[in-house]
């Protein structure tokens, strides 16, 4: 990312070395300084910014189905050298997604509205544009909590309702819940694959949540664990094959809020990389299905095979 002098400025850096700037503008301000502080982001000094890819956020007008034309007149709020023709714009409903296929960086136009539930909306939306990029490099979005034991990751996966929330909970001292929902997983240059928690922004939205998600936080991911609520505890291994189409499905559950939005194309490429990714996870990440019990110490059935 050139030089930009938009108002306000945070850097996400994430685990592989990618470098997210959230650039705003006088109307966007204290938007992007509330979604920062949800995501543990403080001001950016503008020096370690460079090489960064910038995420603009910008208030717009627009009306579903309107065009995929971005308005010029939000690149002298942007006041950068963005260049100003080529976007192409997905509307998310709660934001409209513009990127370029000559250059990384993102506008996001947000629109007006400053209702708490639907600034929650466009935070959880906003960061699909993440996930979706670090698709390119490797990386997936998770359905699954992440959990930390002696420095190293795993994930608790499964849908909504299996129970992830609760088995955080139920950890002893010795772990380390770090998120309870989603988790955003990396390929860094080494071939490691490091975890990101996410925010659960399903408790901001309606429960009132003020927690802060250090997201720039990462743990290299050891094993991953499909959860099953059975009778008793007990580990069971599964083969490459199989992992993967599990890894596959919790990705492409992950981001279903935003996947109806996209046209055809769109689709079949993510699809297609959501599946070369979770193929090359299954050959580097242990996967295991964990039944757990209801009272039972699960936590020693993961630490068996770790």
């Amino acid at each position: 990312m050139k030089d930009k002098t938009s108002d306000t400025q945070f850097l996400l850096k994430l685990g592989n070395g990618a470098c997210w700037s959230f650039m705003a503008t006088p109307d966007t301000r204290s938007w992007v300084e509330k979604f920062a502080t949800i995501i543990g982001l403080n001001p950016d000094d503008r020096d370690m910014s460079r090489g960064s890819i910038g995420m603009f956020f910008v208030q717009g007008r627009w009306k579903k189905n309107e065009g995929n034309e971005l308005n010029p007149l939000i690149f002298s709020r942007i006041k950068t050298d963005l260049p100003t023709d080529g976007w192409s714009g997905v509307d998310f409903g709660a934001l409209r997604l513009w990127t370029h296929k000559g250059i990384p960086d993102i506008v996001c136009e947000i629109g007006h509205s400053r209702r708490h539930e639907l600034d929650i909306i466009k935070m959880w939306t906003a960061l699909y544009g993440i996930y979706l990029r670090s698709f390119d490099s490797g990386g997936l979005i998770l359905h699954g909590a992440l959990a930390e034991r002696n420095g190293s990751g795993v994930l608790l996966a499964g849908p909504g309702g299996a129970g992830k929330s609760t088995l955080s909970r139920r950890l002893p001292p010795h772990w380390r819940a770090l998120s309870d929902d989603q988790s955003l997983v990396v390929l860094d240059d080494q071939n490691r694959y490091l975890a990101h928690p996410v925010p659960t922004w399903s408790d901001h939205l309606w429960h009132g949540s003020e927690q802060i998600w250090n997201i720039q936080y990462h743990v290299p991911l050891a094993a991953i664990f499909f959860i099953e609520q059975a009778a008793s505890d007990k580990i069971v291994p599964i083969g490459q094959g199989q992992a993967a189409v599990r890894i596959n499905d919790s990705c492409t559950e992950a981001i279903n809020p935003v996947w109806w939005h996209m046209d055809r194309k769109e689709k079949t490429d993510i699809k297609k990389k959501i599946f070369d990714n979770a193929s090359n996870m299954a050959r580097t990440v242990p996967a295991y299905i964990l039944r757990n019990s209801l009272n039972g110490c699960f936590w020693d059935e993961m630490e068996k095979v770790l």
